[in-house]
């Protein structure tokens, strides 16, 4: 007896129940090369996974892309997991995905590369963006693990280096699943809570690993976090060779933890040690200085006294001419060599016989005195002379 005819509908609904509640089809773990990579502007991805001789379609809902630790590319090998059901409307089936991981070291460099070329293109790497890292921080964040290596080390540098700096740490689980949501979570709390606002500076990382142990700091929410944070973040993630997504947009990458511990505060020895050295040259300067002006000054005064003893020669010389053309020139001078002159009796010099008159009285100075006369007989007196 023949089965009622179904509709196409029907069928395809009754082979979505049967693959949905078959064990096997319903948790499905597959592994392929994607390709026909297509993001939706619903948040949804749809590609497909490939090998040698087959492939199937794959729907990835918007509500798990969003926890994807990955960016996906064409050619990226993974490993999915998920469940297969019918694309009622087309017929055929899907694999409905709920997780991606990357198979292997080459597919990881691979989605290491193109997360890094899709933020380097949106500019989360640019240098005008970073933050500078304060010489001299008073408080400092740790976001690490808290039985880790890593963390002793930075503490061992820290408390080395700088016993005025206060010290946070922040526990985080810093490997395997949910550990970069964790780690991001943690810095956004720090970033937003005003209770950490006068944290200086953040270390954020881990000791070293394998390149699976590392993932969580190549994570784009985590990366994005760290570009947003509001505190200088210096990245310390595994060791010197090891590069994260984490190191490119942190606002300073440090080789390990000790050296991101070296990076974050100063040593207080060497400043002590620049400050004794800064002050011990400064006090040589300053006495090379006033040693030099001290000699300066010396040669000035030197040179004044010379300028002046020359100009009070040059005086001298010119006060003793003078004298000489004065003595040469006193009256009393030439009455010494033996002349006498004749004066009236107010001082005025008598030169010519002329100016005398009869009985008036007159003086007569010579060398050793005044001699007070009459004239008399002028008019004799005046041939006498004249002769």
């Amino acid at each position: 007896m023949a089965l009622k005819p179904v509709t196409v509908s029907q069928l395809n609904e009754y082979i979505s129940r049967v693959l949905m509640t078959d064990p096997l089809l319903g948790n499905v773990t597959v592994t392929g090369e994607i390709s026909n990579l297509k993001y939706h502007s619903s948040g949804h991805v749809y590609f497909s996974i490939n090998d040698e001789n087959s492939k199937i379609n794959c729907f990835f809902p918007a509500s798990y892309v969003r926890n994807l630790s990955y960016e996906l590319g064409d050619g990226l090998e993974v490993i999915i997991n998920g469940y297969i059901n019918v694309y009622k409307k087309g017929g055929t089936y899907t694999l409905f995905v709920r997780t991606v991981t990357v198979a292997g070291e080459g597919n990881l460099a691979m989605a290491f590369q193109l997360l890094k070329d899709k933020l380097s293109r949106e500019g989360l790497f640019d240098p005008a963006h970073k933050k500078p890292v304060p010489a001299f921080p008073r408080k400092l964040g740790i976001v690490t693990s808290s039985t880790g290596a890593a963390l002793q080390d930075i503490l061992k540098i820290i408390t080395s280096r700088n016993n005025l700096v206060d010290i946070i740490i922040f526990p985080v689980q810093v490997q395997g699943e949910g550990a970069a949501q964790n780690i991001a979570e943690t810095i956004e709390m720090i970033s937003s809570n005003d209770r950490f606002g006068d944290i200086d500076t953040l270390i954020v990382g881990r000791g070293g690993g394998s390149a699976e142990d590392l993932w969580a700091f190549n994570d784009e929410i985590l990366a994005r976090t760290i570009y947003n944070c509001t505190v200088p973040v210096i990245s310390a993630v595994g060791h010197e060779i090891d590069f994260s997504i984490s190191d490119f947009v942190a606002d300073r990458r440090a080789e390990t933890p000790t050296a991101a511990a070296e990076m974050a505060v100063p040593d207080i020895r060497e400043i002590r040690y620049n400050l004794e050295k800064y002050k011990t040259d400064l006090l040589s300067s300053l006495s090379a200085k006033v040693k030099s002006d001290g000699l300066m000054m010396e040669n000035c005064m030197l040179e004044m006294r010379n300028a002046i003893n020359k100009r009070l020669s040059e005086y001298i010389h010119r006060l003793e001419r003078m004298r000489l053309l004065l003595d040469e020139n006193n009256p009393s001078s030439v009455l010494k060599k033996g002349y006498s002159m004749v004066t009236d009796m107010s001082g005025k010099v008598i030169s010519s016989v002329s100016d005398v008159k009869e009985g008036e009285k007159y003086a007569l100075t010579m060398k050793d005195g005044r001699i007070i006369f009459a004239a008399c007989d002028t008019e004799v007196e005046k041939n006498a002379v004249q002769v």
